[in-house]
């Protein structure tokens, strides 16, 4: 059920989403269409290099140096040899997977002596772009010859899968089916972690400062993607050899001075700018209070829990940080929205929109009627869509054991003999799940929300398990759960396997399946509702959108929607609420900043050594340390990892967060409070070598900024 729902409301986020928006209003450049619209703007602003060396339609393009990394992050290849710089917080899963008390790679770090010390990580993937092409006459072409849009894209598709075997083929299309990108990539899925500092130097100022600047974090790590001894990608295998990189992006240690032209590559997941005032109060209102409510009280019993155990923590570590990175968002969003009154804007904009609409007469005049469709249509849906999310907030995202048997317990009906696959296969997946979780951590967290549930949905909305079990006070829930746990097979492994070799009892007849199958019925239920009249609203938005680009009439960027964009700006301070914030960060001031009480601003001995000392190398300026700066922006979700580079197309730092101030980034843009925080690569490059205890990493960063590479050819 999880999966079918995060699904579908994908799908439906993804029909709205990629819709133009105005050049004033920030820009997530699509790199096919910055010859059109960004070539003059670029170079006026400090761009060294022609546009063909960004946008992909050559071979040796910068684009193909920044990597998609995972499912949510970006990279950029930094050396000949495959690797990869990415953030730090990229890489939890992949820490929490490798780690294990005697590595303790969270308070120790990690670094590969060499190549063979690498350690593979299972499931991560890094996907490169090797041509990004606007495909537009092609497909229109085949539809002269073609009944539908769908075949012609097809055939299309088809065509260049034959020409380029091996190759994944993406074609996305913008602007009502005028416009139609094809994205030519190769995805590796042998992938290494090859170094990272201890937690308290990448994420100095944790959760305190997430999402604040000034900032003083170190956030980043290494990676090197292999291949099969041919260069292709291939499944990971001890003799494979690092990937032989094509292109790869220059570092600059130069630094960079207010004014400077600064230019960011990377993979943005979502924004909805021309979302509508009723859309953006869903959102404050009926979306995020659920997930601020559901996250803020189980963090604070994580943190309990992870402060007592270091055996707990390194099990949530990953999770706790996830979830409080969108909990901080959703808060931050709802502050900022009243503040900047982005409601009351969007709802002005369709006030001059439906006079345009109305001065047009004839067909325009039908959509005149759409803002006030679309308001009441979400005004009705906001009962179903707020249970919704505390459904999929409470049992979708947090409770273990319960999202476990939604995900996979039918599947132990009838699953046959030790000796089947099936059978197989459900201990393979619970041996690899269940050891990602503390059950008595998740019997605590499952009555906290489900007492959470009891008080924030109404009666007619919650699961049969409740009126079943007389579930009306959170002490009967208390002592509900404790039975659950006390007496389901799924309440820990070692039950559950021991009731694979032998089954003494229905499945049917468990109580974790009992509740687990009652919350997913009941979720199943409000879904429909919700996605139903979601369908309704989400037609309306569509016809909407159809005509912004007809009234806004000048270059537009789409959506954010995962696909490699170019945002671009000057290096920047921050002048808000009467004071004006420094583009840049230095040691000193972490130094200043750490605190021995606040666990948050631990300074760890290295760190305090390296500046007693005053030992910088030669990365450091002016007797400090450069160790984090701003820049003007438009990124979003999906861009952290991304490079930061010069108008020569250099690495100068890492983004790796927004501020405070650009909370509200998935509906606007403001420039004069919107930045990128990245971290300074010479930061990155001191800390590098001072951590590994060797220079063989910067020396292979170093040597491939000296051998030939495509990048620089243009």
């Amino acid at each position: 059920m999880t999966k079918k729902i995060q699904k579908l409301l994908f799908c439906c986020v993804l029909i709205v989403c990629a819709w133009p928006v105005q050049a004033n209003d920030g820009g997530m450049w699509l790199l096919a269409l910055l010859k059109k619209y960004n070539a003059a703007e670029l170079r006026s602003m400090g761009l060294n290099l022609p546009v063909d060396a960004l946008s992909g339609e050559k071979e040796g393009s910068l684009s193909e140096a920044v990597v998609n990394f995972g499912s949510g992050c970006t990279g950029a290849m930094i050396s000949p040899e495959g690797l990869i710089i990415t953030n730090y917080h990229c890489s939890y899963s992949a820490i929490q997977q490798l780690d294990n008390p005697s590595m303790d790679i969270w308070n120790k770090g990690y670094w590969a002596k060499d190549n063979r010390g690498e350690l593979p990580v299972s499931g991560l993937s890094v996907t490169i772009n090797k041509k990004i092409l606007d495909i537009s006459g092609e497909v229109k072409k085949q539809q002269q010859s073609t009944a539908s849009l769908k075949d012609a894209l097809a055939q299309v598709e088809n065509r260049y899968r034959k020409f380029w075997p091996g190759y994944k083929v993406i074609v996305r299309s913008y602007l009502n089916n005028s416009l139609f990108v094809l994205f030519l990539q190769l995805e590796y899925n042998d992938v290494r972690m090859v170094g990272l500092v201890p937690k308290p130097v990448a994420k100095f100022g944790g959760e305190t400062d997430n999402w604040m600047w000034p900032r003083h974090s170190g956030d980043f790590a290494y990676f090197r993607v292999y291949a099969g001894k041919n260069g292709k990608p291939a499944a990971y295998q001890a003799t494979n050899i690092p990937l032989k990189a094509a292109t790869w992006l220059k570092i600059s240690t130069k630094g960079y001075k207010e004014g400077d032209f600064a230019m960011s590559m990377g993979y943005p997941s979502q924004s909805d700018r021309h979302a509508t005032g009723a859309q953006v109060w869903e959102k404050v209102n009926v979306m995020n209070p659920p997930m601020i409510a559901v996250r803020k009280q189980a963090l604070d019993l994580l943190d309990e829990e992870m402060s007592a155990s270091e055996r707990i923590r390194m099990l949530y570590a990953e999770k706790a940080a996830s979830m409080a990175n969108y909990y901080k968002n959703a808060v931050g969003m709802n502050q900022w929205a009243e503040k900047l009154q982005i409601i009351p804007k969007k709802q002005q904009f369709e006030q001059d929109w439906m006079k345009w609409a109305g001065n047009k007469g004839g067909q325009w005049q039908q959509y005149t009627s759409l803002p006030k469709k679309i308001d009441a249509g979400i005004r009705e849906n906001a009962p179903y869509q707020r249970s919704l999310t505390y459904y999929t907030e409470c049992f979708s995202s947090t409770c273990d054991m319960i999202r476990y048997v939604n995900g996979f317990g039918k599947s132990f009906i009838n699953m046959g003999k030790p000796t089947d696959s099936r059978w197989k296969d459900n201990r393979r997946n619970a041996v690899y799940y269940y050891q990602r979780f503390d059950p008595a951590t998740d019997k605590r967290i499952t009555k906290a929300m489900m007492s959470l549930l009891l008080d924030s949905v109404p009666a007619s909305m919650l699961p049969v398990v409740y009126e079943q079990n007389q579930l009306s006070s959170h002490a009967a829930i208390d002592r509900y759960v404790n039975k659950v746990f006390e007496r389901s097979i799924f309440a820990d492994s070692s039950k559950l396997f021991k009731w694979m070799v032998s089954p003494h009892s229905r499945l049917e007849d468990d109580p974790g399946f009992q509740l687990a199958m009652s919350i997913d019925d009941k979720q199943k239920v409000i879904f429909r509702e919700a996605i139903d009249r979601a369908g309704v609203i989400s037609r309306d938005v569509i016809a909407y959108k159809s005509t912004l680009s007809d009234y806004s009439g000048n270059a537009w960027y789409p959506d954010a929607d995962r696909t490699i964009r170019l945002s671009y700006g000057k290096i920047a301070s921050l002048q808000t609420d009467g004071m004006v914030k420094p583009y840049y960060t230095t040691l000193s001031g972490l130094i200043a900043k750490a605190d021995p009480v606040k666990k948050d601003f631990y300074l760890h001995p290295k760190l305090e050594a390296i500046w007693k000392e005053k030992d910088f190398e030669s990365y450091g300026k002016d007797g400090d340390m450069p160790v984090c700066f701003i820049a003007e922006g438009d990124v979003t979700g999906g861009n952290s990892g991304s490079p930061m580079m010069n108008g020569d197309g250099e690495l100068i730092g890492l983004v790796f967060d927004c501020n405070w101030e650009s909370m509200t980034r998935e509906f606007n843009f403001e420039k004069d409070l919107h930045r990128v925080i990245c971290a300074d690569i010479r930061y990155l490059l001191l800390l590098t070598d001072k951590f590994s205890g060797s220079q063989r990493i910067t020396k292979e960063i170093f040597s491939g900024s000296h051998m030939k590479n495509n990048t620089t050819q243009h």
